[in-house]
């Protein structure tokens, strides 16, 4: 009977090994999508600073126009004077606030526009880095992807060998112990065995397995069941010991059949 488990433990690694590879096969598309986020995180980073960078050379732009107006328009205002077309005192000097008001403007729109160029430059380093950030996320995913999608071939090859093993093994099966195993593997979520630990536990249900079900368990000689969650049991403990009974000396069985016959 122990050889019997002993095959039942070894199709059910083979099984869950199946599961697992299938599992994997199935989250390959979404690892993919997983990998492909921080790529995703970069270039969302990269769009959003060439976006700002935009809008300030355009108002970079719009504010060098505006200085052009206003330069222009300081450049006539100074012209009135060497053209005498000021006549009297009272617009002389009303002429000169419009003049000082002028070069205050033009003052505040250069001021604004070395402002922007600052941002702008700072901006164009940021970008740069967020550019190279975008490169090496492109090398990693594409790295990552490949070795998924490559990943694929091997877990196939796999998948293939461990199934042709395990027909070798159904067959080395008694019939009613794998329709048995079948049935739980079942409705047990692929998993028709649990071992007991050394004190005594269900490895599948974490209960308390009934102690003399866990001194059948360790002798292995007979297939039992948890009484909780029904599957079928083997030990996972410290291997059992079987000490050796010592060998009766001669004297001593000697002595005890003369004693007996004595009596």
């Amino acid at each position: 009977m122990k050889e019997h488990l002993e095959r039942l433990i070894a199709l059910q690694e083979a099984d869950l090994r199946l599961e697992d590879i299938a599992e994997r096969k199935r989250r390959i598309p979404e690892m993919v999508e997983a990998a492909r986020q921080p790529l995703l995180t970069a270039q969302a980073t990269r769009d959003s600073l060439k976006q700002e960078f935009d809008k300030l050379a355009k108002d970079r732009k719009s504010c060098e126009q505006d200085l052009a107006e206003q330069e222009q328009a300081l450049s006539k205002l100074q012209d009135r004077t060497t053209k005498g077309e000021i006549k009297t005192n009272r617009e002389y000097q009303a002429h000169l606030v419009e003049i000082e008001l002028a070069k205050k403007k033009k003052g505040e729109i250069e001021e604004k526009l070395l402002i922007l160029m600052d941002q702008m430059d700072t901006k164009r380093k940021e970008l740069a880095q967020a550019e190279t950030a975008v490169k090496d996320a492109e090398k990693r995913f594409t790295s990552e992807k490949d070795s998924l999608e490559g990943s694929v071939g091997a877990l196939d090859e796999e998948m293939a060998a461990l199934k042709q093993k395990r027909e070798t093994m159904v067959g080395a099966i008694e019939p009613s112990l794998l329709r048995t195993y079948e049935k739980l593997r079942r409705t047990k979520k692929g998993q028709a065995m649990a071992g007991v630990n050394k004190d005594g536990t269900c490895i599948a249900c974490r209960l308390h397995v009934e102690p003399q079900v866990v001194a059948e368990v360790k002798r292995g000689i007979s297939i039992l069941t948890c009484s909780n969650c029904q599957r079928i049991l083997y030990w996972t403990g410290e291997p059992v010991q079987i000490v050796p009974q010592p060998e009766r000396k001669t004297e001593a069985v000697g002595v005890e059949e003369a004693a007996e016959t004595t009596e």
